[in-house]
Order: C-alpha cells, then structure tokens, then sequence
C-alpha cells in the first residue's frame, strides 16, 4: 500500500511529478472525481497556485453536462446523514466542521435536512457551498436565497462553487518559495540559478515580472466576456480576494479579512519597537471595461514589497499590513471608498443599505461574499497603532511620461464633490410647440454643461477640472420635447477652497439657466471628499528611495481620487505614481511597463527600509 502523501508540497515538486504521483496526490480535490486531477495533470507546468487553480477548473468544466452533473453529485449533503455517519471524503468532513456543521442543534440540523431535501427535489443535485471561512448562519442564508434561482442559474452556481472548493483545497496543499515561482528556484535566485546581488542603484529585475503575472492572473476574473469589469461584493470580486489571499500565504503574511471584504496579510515585526503597524493597499474593483493596472498594481506591489524586505533582512521594528479594499470605484453601489473608510474608523453605517440596479443592498451583499455586516465596525484601525499608509498606483495622467519618469511622489489627493443634477421642464409635441414657448429639460442642461467648462478652464491655476460623465433624456423619444434631463457632475481641486468657489459658481448659473428657460434645476451633493494632502515626512522618504536608484524625484497631484483620500482620517498618507502609456486609464489600453512597475515596487521596498530606520532611531 503506497503511503499517504505528505502535505504541503512544493510547486516546483508538484510540477516534477509523475502522472501518477499528481494523481495519488490531488485526486480527492475534487470531490471523488480523480479523473479532474487526470486531465489537470497534462496542463502543467503551473506557473503559480492560481494558475494550477485554474488549470483544475478548466479540467472541471471542459467535460460534458452530464459528468458536469456527475460531479455535483458525487458531493454530500451540508450536515447531511453521510456527514453524520462519518461517510464523506476527509476535506469535506473538516471543511463542514470548520463551519460548525458537526456541532448543530437537534433544530438546527432539522432545518437543514428539509432544505437539503428541499433543494434536491427543486434541481436534482444537492447543494454546494465553499463553506471554508463561512458560519452556519451564512449557509442557510445562502440555502435560502439560491432555492428561488432557475435551474439554469443554479447548475452554473454549483460548478462557480465547486471552483472555489478546488481553490482553497489546492491553496492547502500546494506552497510556492519565494518569488522564483516560474523557476522553482528560490526567492533571490534568477532563472539560471544564481542569486542575484543588488548594488545600491540596482532594481531587482523580478519584481515587475512577477507583478505583471500576477496582474494577469487578476484580470481572469471578469463579468463580461473580452473585458475586464469587477464589481464591488461580486463573484469575481470574491474569485480575485481568493487569489490575492492565497499570494499573501505564500508571502508568509498571515492572512485575514474583514466584514466589508477587505482581504488583510499581515507580516509581523522582526525587532523589537513602539509595534505600530504600517498599512500598504490599494484597490481590486474595476470600472465597467476597464484597466488591469489601476488599483490591482497597489496590492500587488505591497506583496512583493514584503519578499523584498524578508530577502534583504530589513530590520523593522513596526508590522506590515497588505491591504486589498473592494469599493474605491463605486460602479456598483452608489457609495464609494466603503472599505477603506471603515478601515479608517469612518463607516456610515447608513451606506449599508444602499442598492445596486437589482435592489441589492451593501448589507445582503456582504453577507452573500461572506462578511457579517452587523460587525462591519470592528474592521476599524486604532489610530495610535498606525505608522502611515502607503499606496502605490498607476498615474491615469501624461506628467510621468511626459517627463520621461518611471515614478513620481504624490504631494496630494484633489478634493471631489459629485453630484446628481435634476432639469425639470415641460415634455410636448415637437412638431406643435413653438420653439418661443418650449421649456427643453435637454437644451437648458447642454447650456448647464457648457457653463461647467467655462468654470472650470478658468479655474487651471488650482487644477480645477469638472465632468458631465452622463445625460439621461426623458421620455427619450424623437417627437417629444424632453420634460426631464438627469445627469452627475465631478468637480475637483488642488485646494478645497477652489473647488467650493467653483460649486458655488455653478450653482448660481445653473439657477440663472432655469429661471431663463422656463425649468427647475436642482443640484444634490451625494459625495465629498476633502483634499487628501500626503505627509512630507513620507514624501521625503520617497524621495531619497527614488534617489538612491538614481531616477529623478519628481513631485505631482494626484487628480483621481483613491482610497487615501479615506485614510487621511487616520493616519499620515504616502503616495507613489507609476508612469502609465499616454495617461490613459478606467479603459482597456490602460498600461503600465514590466520595467516600471519593478522600478515601483523597488521604490517601496527602499521607503520602508528608510521608514524602519526611522524608527530605530526613535528606540
């Protein structure tokens, strides 16, 4: 009898495997179907975890409906009798411990036996559920709502499901050492095996290789065919913190995530200190047809930044916190910078009940990503615990290229103010209405919209700049006079002081407008943020990393808004741009080079080091 294999195991012996030993090692990974281990085993080499993750998924879901529905089926029930009787693969059996199914009530196992059957009669499978991380009450909630889907709808729930089992069974099993991943090598070794030694102006070439990789692995995550959109609580956005999870464990952070889904990897200080806690993130949300760079190269460069520093034994007398926020876009819910305001102990908590075009609210998202939302207040930082948050992103401006910089500081984050503008005028027969007579919602607004421009070109001095992103016409038709115009407006600046003159000035033409046509505009503020300056301390920091690799320190404005413009409320803020191809950005041509964002990630590495030794200073 061959011995049990031994786990974890790592990734480049995993590749070196026989057929057969691949095989005897992750057969039972899905749940007994040894033949998705099979047809896994002809994809390899696997270049990362996530990529051996997919490479199962695509085993599972290459096959036919029916062994599709085979698969399903070979998985038991939730607290079922199989479960009770001891009679299901050892994974299931922990993973459904780790939930607190093996501990139910007498009514609480009776619930979930009706539901079970319930469930089977309803579509001829039983019910799958990741349930790793999840609460019992989490699993009858998701019982309870995915037993009014379509049958359809539930099959691909299922597979979407199983996908998630075969992750989180393969992310136990499987390590990868360091960053020579593609290699198996260790951390520091290049390609040909060697350990690359770094001089004082040298950047470890590694980094922006395995920051593109990782990069790449993200955009698989997507709910629209040949783009990239990941919305806030969705199933991508819950397939990318996997992943983002997974890294963080093979990094050596230990990994956590709060009830806004904000995935946390924590790296512990190596000496002794005042054991603060400097906080890295960024953002995994896209927009609709969006960019793979923006905020996806924040998290990404905060994990590669702690390999650095473990490499070069940094010294540290302060923990490092990787932070991967969800709601800095606010595509999906009208909120934005959920997360990273609860981070920093500034949640409304009103913002919970908000909705999304389907009337899905932030609450029964989060429950549904797994969060508990009754305790969305504990992902709160304790100020005094807090050395600074550093954030590294794309530019999604020309100033860097047109400078011919990798990388420049950012001196601050404009304010924003959005809002939700309102023309009302009198609808009527386009063919019959004296143009003398007309109340035109549409024509009142395209004058609004002009006067907004006019605003904001005089206001250049302060970087002020303002965006009609959108008109609605009502009733829409080519023979009516529009009654109605909805539309936002985003209005930013260098200073606050400059962005409310200009509010303030657009408001008074806008009643100037009305008055004169005949319509009622109403202007309604949904979202302000302050201007976010960055601390000088961290900027001086930036730039002697920037410095010391002998590029040109150039300081800038940031005109995008970003998870800092929250984080400002609780402690100092730091910010390092990446030059991006023609400032383009929230579009699919969005691009940052291999060769830059190594330099990004580098300049991190370097600030940290500078930070740390700070910090022994201080001791």
């Amino acid at each position: 009898m061959s011995e049990r294999p031994v786990f974890p195991v790592e990734l480049a012996a995993v590749n070196a495997m026989t057929a057969d030993d691949f095989v005897r090692h992750f057969a039972d990974v899905a749940e007994h179907s040894p033949w998705v281990a099979e047809a896994a085993a002809e994809l390899r080499p696997f270049a990362d975890v996530p990529s051996m993750v997919a490479g199962f998924e695509a085993a599972m879901r290459s096959v036919s409906r029916d062994r599709k529905l085979a698969l399903i089926r070979a998985h038991p029930d939730l607290a079922g009798k199989a479960a009770n009787a001891g009679k299901v693969a050892d994974d299931s059996r922990r993973e459904q411990a780790g939930a607190g199914l093996d501990t139910l009530s007498e009514d609480e196992f009776a619930r979930f036996e009706r539901l079970n059957e319930a469930y089977k009669v309803r579509f001829d499978f039983p019910f799958i559920l990741a349930v790793k991380g999840a609460t019992k009450y989490q699993i009858l909630s998701a019982f309870e709502e995915r037993i009014r889907n379509d049958p359809e709808t539930e099959f691909a729930t299922a597979l979407t499901q199983i996908a998630r089992i075969l992750r989180f069974r393969i992310e136990d099993r499987v390590t990868v050492h360091g960053l020579g991943e593609k290699t198996g090598k260790g951390p520091g070794e290049t390609a040909g095996g060697s350990v690359e030694k770094l001089g004082d102006k040298a950047v470890d070439g590694r980094f922006g290789v395995r920051a593109q990789e990782m990069i790449e692995a993200l955009a698989r995550h997507t709910s629209d065919e040949g783009k990239l959109t990941r919305l806030y609580l969705s199933r991508e956005h819950r397939a990318a913190a996997d992943d983002v999870a997974a890294w963080m464990r093979q990094a050596g952070l230990q990994v956590s995530e709060d009830n806004l889904g904000t995935v946390r990897g924590y790296l512990s200080p190596n000496v002794a200190g005042r054991c603060r806690v400097l906080l890295i993130g960024s953002h995994i949300d896209t927009v609709r047809d969006g960019g793979r760079y923006d905020g996806n190269l924040g998290v990404v460069a905060g994990i590669l930044a702690t390999h650095g520093l473990a490499e070069r034994g940094v010294e540290r007398p302060f923990g490092i916190e990787v932070l991967a926020f969800g709601d800095e876009e606010g595509v999906r819910f009208p909120t934005t910078l959920l997360s990273s305001s609860a981070a920093a102990g500034q949640l409304d908590w009103r913002a919970l009940q908000a909705a999304d075009a389907d009337g899905i609210t932030v609450r029964e998202a989060l429950t549904r990503f797994g969060c508990d939302p009754d305790l969305a207040g504990s992902a709160a930082y304790d100020p005094k615990e807090v050395l600074g948050y550093l954030e590294v992103h794309i530019e999604q401006g020309p100033v860097l290229e047109k400078e011919n910089l990798p990388v420049g500081i950012v001196t601050a984050i404009a304010g924003a103010s959005r809002f939700r503008i309102t023309i009302r005028g009198e609808a009527g027969h386009a063919g019959t209405v004296p143009m003398a007579l007309r109340h035109d919602a549409l024509a009142a607004a395209s004058e609004l919209v002009l006067a907004v421009e006019d605003i904001a070109r005089a206001g250049v001095r302060d970087n002020l700049v303002a965006t009609v992103g959108e008109i609605y016409a009502h009733p829409g038709a080519v023979n009516v006079i529009p009654g109605e115009v909805r539309m936002p407006l985003d209005v930013r600046a260098a200073n606050d002081a400059a962005r409310q003159a200009a509010i303030d000035t657009i408001r008074a033409r806008a009643r100037a407008i009305g008055a004169r046509r005949g319509c009622v505009i109403g202007i309604e503020r949904f979202h302000d943020a302050e201007t976010a300056p960055c601390a000088p301390h961290l900027q001086t920091a930036m730039e002697q990393a920037i410095t010391d690799i002998g590029v040109k320190p150039l300081r800038l404005m940031s005109g995008a808004g970003h998870d800092g413009q929250a984080m400002v409320k609780l402690t100092d803020i730091g910010m390092i741009f990446v030059r991006c191809r023609a400032g383009i950005s929230h579009n699919p041509l969005e691009h940052a080079s291999v060769e830059d964002m190594g330099t990004a990630v580098e300049v991190l590495v370097r600030t940290i080091e500078k930070l740390a030794q700070q910090e022994r200073n201080v001791r």
